[in-house]
């Protein structure tokens, strides 16, 4: 069953790969949706029976070809295959008529058996090969219209800048294997739990590793891919924000919680990494007006508060807010589409708004996502942001520090929400199409997600309530003993996160309900400006490395080919040379004794005059 789930996708990239052609609209949406909907099945099914693993011997020398479902990678995969089914579903309707129609769906289940390998593997080599095979999906997608230079583009630049962050996890596996003779993850987690001195460069690994997360999950400073990963159809973005590729630095480091736990240090690094990464995506999102740039640069932020409740040692919490996000996010990428489809293609919200008269069922999606996002109260985002900002004071990498900037951000997160809300559905109508309406294959998945926007979180409740998640998930990670304080200052804590949400929402509605009606401060005018271009993060890259390198490589190219050309001089030179003395040999006995007469006066001669 553990490697049916798998295959079942991978089938149907290879029969839509290579007979999709043949099928009509809708059968390779519903083919697709069908596979990704049976590895769901499947994957409850393991979990329900205890889990389950395969285990390959000799696949390569020392390392066994592992998969392994427990908690944690069950946990994963329902996340996977749940939100994928729900926007492959989704997808059927907004990919309608495309000449690309069954290429798309098969480039979609590539990337769920890819995502299911990773998360499934119980040997960095096997995590790797997903890995790997995520980044060549979400290539093949994100330039999916690759016929525009610019997705062509966007595709290459995110294939790049993940090899960045990928060297460093080959690296990091290289180095644990010589230090312990195996990359297996279940023997790597006994060997170091019962070490009692761990060897010293146990910590290089592990930062390493977390390298490899960086780039995956687009932390400063290898950000830059994902806000241009927007080039691809909609569904694109919801599923590589939601649930599966950007997760996967997060899913990384959780998987590999024995390590970190016991190297405080890189720890500390990661925490700070997903801090600054949370605040820059925050103060981003307020300079864009593409509807999907300002999602993405949510979820750069999201994906930082992730990566701060792992630094600070909170596992099972970032894991939480991975669920929840995927709820949300998805929710917000996939209204976004339904505006989109509605408008005829237009995403500048500043040609939108008003929309919420037009596209009720739309609208209601949008106000929960946003709501989820900012952290309302009682929504999912809600819950899983408070457990972050409450770790980081409890759990023993935490600090004082760490949560006033993380509280600042979620102030931020909730202004930024709003302003997204409002441009796009209050106020009147800015633009010149006709709206119109989703169809009921693109608004049911969207109920769905919004239903789980909205209680996803009530499965992790602070004490004395219930918490299902932390439970489920403790066996598969390790676990570092935290300060709780007492309730009472628990919930006065929730009750500051409350009113902080709240005061970024109504601060936020009022400075964008008239926005376009009035005179904005200058201030804010150059600070728009600066968060439009991220804060001039690309031309900090062009400037300093991307143009250098190019010149560089003009360079290199041109002494390669004056090289060559050297060569081929050479070459002829010796050929002519050949065939003056080729004309030498005549063949007669006295002409050949005249030569030797002349060059041994022509020596002689020498000879005197020196």
């Amino acid at each position: 069953m553990l490697i049916l789930a798998i295959l079942l996708p991978l089938a149907g990239f290879l029969i839509l790969g290579l007979f999709g052609k043949r099928f009509k609209e809708p059968l390779p949406g519903i083919l697709a949706s069908g596979l990704v909907l049976a590895s769901f099945v499947l994957v409850v099914l393991m979990l329900l029976s205890g889990g389950a693993k395969f285990v390959l011997g000799d696949w390569l020398p020392g390392i066994p070809f592992a998969l392994l479902l427990d908690h944690l990678s069950g946990y994963m995969a329902l996340v996977v295959t749940g939100i994928g089914f729900l926007i492959h579903v989704y997808a059927i309707g907004y990919m309608e008529k495309d000449p690309g129609y069954s290429r798309f769906f098969a480039y979609f289940n590539l990337f769920i058996a890819m995502m299911l390998i990773l998360v499934f593997a119980d040997s960095y080599p096997v995590m790797f090969i997903g890995w790997e095979g995520v980044g060549l999906a979400s290539f093949l997608l994100i330039g999916f219209w690759y016929t525009d230079w610019k997705n062509a583009k966007s595709a290459r630049k995110a294939f790049i800048t993940n090899r960045i962050g990928d060297l460093g996890f080959l690296l990091g596996m290289a180095l644990l294997y010589s230090l312990f003779g195996t990359l297996q993850i279940s023997e790597l987690r006994a060997t170091v739990e019962e070490s009692l001195v761990l060897p010293t460069g146990l910590a290089l690994a592990g930062f390493l590793l977390f390298v490899g997360a960086v780039g995956k999950s687009a932390q400063l400073p290898l950000m830059v891919w994902l806000p241009d990963a927007m080039a691809g159809p909609t569904p694109v973005s919801a599923l590589i924000h939601a649930a599966t590729m950007v997760t996967a630095g997060v899913y990384l480091l959780a998987r590999s919680s024995f390590l970190y736990a016991n190297l405080p240090d890189v720890s500390y690094w990661i925490a700070l990494i997903g801090l600054l990464t949370a605040l820059y995506g925050a103060l981003s999102a307020f300079g864009q007006w593409d509807i999907k740039r300002i999602v993405a640069y949510s979820t750069i932020s999201q994906l930082g508060y992730m990566f701060l409740a792992a630094g600070v040692g909170a596992y099972w919490v970032a894991l939480f807010h991975v669920m929840t996000h995927a709820f949300y996010k998805a929710l917000l990428f996939l209204a976004s589409g339904s505006v989109i489809h509605a408008l005829g293609g237009e995403q500048d919200v500043r040609k939108m708004g008003g929309l919420k008269k037009y596209l009720p069922k739309t609208h209601l999606h949008g106000l929960i996502g946003a709501l989820s996002l900012a952290g309302f109260p009682l929504f999912a985002g809600f819950w899983s942001k408070d457990a972050i900002l409450a770790a980081t004071l409890s759990y023993p990498f935490g600090g004082i520090g760490f949560y006033l900037v993380g509280l600042f951000t979620a102030f931020l997160t909730a202004a930024y929400a709003m302003r997204w809300y409002v441009l796009v559905f209050l106020g009147e109508y800015r633009g010149k199409g006709h709206p119109h309406e989703a169809p009921p294959v693109m608004t049911i998945p969207n109920d769905v997600l919004a239903f789980g926007a909205a209680f996803a979180g009530f499965l992790a409740l602070p004490k004395p309530l219930w918490n299902l998640i932390e439970p489920f998930l403790a066996p598969a990670l390790a676990h570092l003993e935290a300060h709780e304080p007492e309730p009472l200052v628990e919930w006065g804590l929730l009750l500051l996160s409350a009113a902080v949400a709240l005061s970024g929402l109504y601060l936020g509605y009022l400075f964008f309900k008239d926005y376009f009606k009035k005179k904005v401060p200058a201030w804010y005018r150059a600070f728009e400006e600066a968060a439009l271009e991220g804060f001039y993060a690309d031309r900090i890259y062009n400037t300093f490395i991307v143009n250098p390198l190019k010149e560089l490589a003009a360079f290199l190219g041109l002494a390669d080919r004056g090289l060559d050309a050297g060569y081929v001089l050479a070459a002829g030179g010796v050929g002519i040379l050949g065939r003056i003395l080729a004309g030498l040999q005549t063949g007669y006995v006295r002409f050949y004794a005249a030569l030797i007469l002349a060059f041994a006066a022509i020596f002689v001669l020498w000879g005197v005059v020196r």
